[in-house]
């Protein structure tokens, strides 16, 4: 599968941006590893560059510096800020917009849904756990 053969999103309701207009990416990927670490980014698992991205590209949250766009399907850990709200892969996840708290809840749903539901497609993809609080 190529990666002009990139899953579809369909129901995505967040077209994301315009990759034309997209600014800050961090590089050429869109993995915004040079932004900030409160930022959502994506690193490569292994020695090679994940092949195949979600289409449509969205942000996971509405922070005007967290712009990380493209979000792969495979081969790649996923870093979820606690700012995330919106699953790069589906409508599903927060049908209310709800935009406060839900970083745990986007982390267990991509874990449960998408790699545990869909292992041909997300199996090897990874969700790195939250930060833990100091003292709790």
């Amino acid at each position: 599968m190529s990666t002009s053969q990139a899953l579809s999103a369909e129901d995505n309701p967040d077209p994301g941006p315009d990759p034309s207009t997209v600014t800050d990416t961090g590089n050429s990927a869109g993995t915004g590893t040079g932004s900030t670490p409160q930022c959502s980014y994506w690193r490569a698992r292994g020695s090679n560059e994940p092949p195949i991205f979600a289409t449509p590209t969205k942000f996971l949250c509405d922070c005007p510096n967290h712009r990380v766009w493209q979000w792969p399907l495979g081969h790649a850990e996923l870093i979820i800020a606690p700012c995330a709200f919106r699953c790069p892969y589906c409508r599903e996840f927060n049908k209310v917009n709800r935009t406060r708290l839900m970083a745990s809840n986007l982390r267990r749903h991509i874990t449960k849904t998408h790699i545990e539901g869909a292992p041909f497609v997300f199996g090897t993809l990874v969700v790195a756990p939250g930060m833990q609080r100091r003292g709790s």
